[in-house]
């Protein structure tokens, strides 16, 4: 056999080639769309006047979040996502590369693409245009999130928790609980313009905060999802202590929450833990009732064996 000749151990089947390559392809496209979507957002932010923060002061709503909460959450978020890219480039467990390659896909690229361009449409004030951005994304996002579902965190593998599936579930958080609300919210036109309207689109924000937080307490709760958990109650903090002004340029004109509304958010930030301690408290007492069940069942049969035995037994004497 020639030295040149592969040897059995390094012979790579067509389907390790094309799973192989499927790895590149992320290696390669999802740190871009991160570049992206960082230096777009702070491009929007930072370079244009107004940029993202001060259209949200000119556009204020009932569910304009507290900016330097927010502000935090996506600076929390974008670090994440450079570690993500770091197990992506170095991943060398079989169980991350499927993880990796099947659970997330090229669906995270698409996904940075999609903040991307929300963050120019929402500059250039074309709000429609936004809020269909981030309703695919949420789509999209939500796709991500329910193939992840078969590669479950689990602090056997904490990096892959902290850095995969942390990253995948705030952006969806984010999205679903907050930025396709307010951004919708402007697109309507439900925009606090003067202090005598303060409360004009007050139940509609409470009908749509009391929807999005219903299904994701009891989605969380029902999957013990943790970390949703945590990250939908960041955001109704960051909801329950801003103060949207009429005029962004006078403190004085900050208006408080309205009554229903105020009181929806502190319901959702109680719903939240009690949903996930009843989903934690429901798998204990099945898995409690598997185990009774089977220690029933091992008993029934060693009660089984033992009558086998003396019936054996009995039949023995009288033969």
């Amino acid at each position: 056999m020639s030295s040149y000749d592969p040897t059995p151990d390094e012979i790579i089947t067509p389907t390790q080639f094309r799973e192989s390559m499927r790895l590149v392809r992320l290696q390669i496209a999802i740190p871009i769309s991160v570049l992206i979507a960082m230096g777009a957002n702070l491009v929007c932010a930072l370079a244009i006047k107004p940029g993202l923060g001060g259209i949200n002061a000119l556009y204020p709503t009932l569910l304009s979040p507290n900016s330097l909460m927010i502000e935090l959450y996506w600076a929390l978020l974008y670090v994440l996502q450079v570690g993500f890219c770091l197990v992506l480039l170095l991943a060398r467990k079989e169980a991350t590369k499927e993880m990796l390659i099947h659970g997330v896909g090229l669906r995270f690229a698409i996904a940075n693409w999609l903040q991307a361009a929300w963050a120019v449409f929402f500059t250039l004030q074309f709000f429609v245009g936004a809020e269909i951005v981030i309703l695919i994304n949420v789509i999209n996002l939500l796709s991500i999130h329910f193939t992840l579902l078969y590669y479950p965190a689990t602090l056997k593998r904490p990096i892959d928790a902290l850095l995969v599936h942390a990253p995948m579930t705030m952006l969806l958080a984010i999205l679903f609980n907050l930025d396709w609300l307010h951004n919708g919210f402007i697109a309507l036109g439900w925009v606090i313009e003067e202090k005598k309207e303060w409360g004009r689109y007050t139940w509609q924000a409470v009908g749509f905060v009391a929807g999005v937080n219903f299904v994701s307490a009891i989605w969380a709760g029902a999957r013990r999802l943790y970390l949703l958990t945590a990250a939908s109650i960041y955001i109704l903090f960051s909801l329950l202590f801003s103060s949207p002004r009429t005029n962004p340029t006078l403190p004085t004109t900050a208006l408080p929450k309205p009554t229903p509304l105020l009181v929806t958010i502190i319901i959702c930030l109680v719903l939240h833990p009690i949903a996930l301690v009843a989903g934690v408290a429901w798998k204990r007492t099945r898995e409690r009732e598997g185990r009774i069940r089977l220690e029933e069942e091992v008993e029934r049969a060693e009660e089984n064996e033992e009558y086998e035995r003396e019936a054996a037994h009995g039949h023995g004497h009288r033969g």
